[in-house]
This record gives C-alpha cells, structure tokens and sequence, in this order.
C-alpha cells in the first residue's frame, strides 16, 4: 500500500495539493503493530500524530474505582492523537490496537511544521485536523446522547425532562 495513495483518497485531503500530500506522506512513517499495542497512555504526553491503515484502535479510559471504558473504536482512516499532541498536554485517553494493525506516525518536530497557520500547507492541514476532531465531537455526542438515554430515558428510548 503506498501511503500518498491512501491520503490522497481521505475525504479531508481533498483541499490539499499533490505536492502537499508528498510532504505529507514523506514525513509519515509505516509500521506494523500487533495486538494490544499501546500507542497512547492515558495521562502521558503523545509525541506522536497516528493515523489508522489497517485494522482497529481502542480509545479507553480508566475511570474513577480502576473501571476500563471503550470510547470508540476506530476504523482505518482516522487519525488519533490529536489533543495531546496539539496542545501538549497528557492525554484523556489510551489507544491500543484491537488485532494486528497497520499505522501511519508524524512525529512531533513535523507534526509542528505542517501544523503553522503561516503557510499554505499548515492552513490545508489544519483543515485535515478539524475535519477529523469534527468526527470526534459527533462521535462523543452521540456516546453522551446514549448514556443520557440510557439513564433518563423512558420505555421509547426518548430523554424525558
């Protein structure tokens, strides 16, 4: 699989030019992970952007009393790793691989390049990053709006006041 192929075809890389996508690609390293790898620790600083090729990532949390939560599970496509990495704070999160997986990592130093609002590169991928944490939104209200059902809601599954 060649990666440039792979972005090119992500719906968020459609704003960004052919050589944007080289860059993009050519600063993004390839590995295969097994099973239950740990790419983020929960309350540990990422240092790297990860985006998913192949198979399934967890996003869990340690809740109050040691309870294990499954967030989400992410599909090939997504990139995860983006509050922490952007903002430089520890992350909410873990993120472990659910089978064998195949993923794409940026390394901070580029993620901080292409990430600079004063380029014509930094602006299309900042577009790349908020279209992937617009998914992460929903995908959180929807787990919320769920959860409120599950708790408030009547026989029909309607939130009552």
């Amino acid at each position: 699989m060649l990666l440039r192929n792979f972005l090119r075809n992500l719906p968020s890389f459609q704003y960004l030019s052919e050589a944007d996508v080289d860059h993009i690609a050519a600063a993004m390293r390839v590995d295969d992970y097994p099973d239950q790898h740990v790419f983020i620790y929960q309350e540990r600083l990422n240092k790297e952007l990860f985006l998913l090729l192949d198979g399934a990532v967890k996003v869990c949390h340690y809740g109050n009393g040691g309870r294990y939560y499954t967030l989400k599970t992410l599909q090939p496509g997504e990139f995860f790793g983006i509050p922490s990495i952007s903002q430089g704070i520890p992350s909410l999160t873990s993120c472990q691989s659910s089978g064998p997986v195949k993923v794409a990592s940026l390394p901070f130093s580029a993620y901080m390049l292409l990430y600079q609002p004063d380029s014509d590169i930094g602006c299309r991928f900042q577009y790349v990053i908020a279209s992937q944490l617009a998914r992460d939104l929903h995908d959180r209200h929807d787990a919320l709006r769920n959860l409120l059902v599950q708790v408030y809601g009547d026989k029909s599954g309607k939130i009552v006041a």
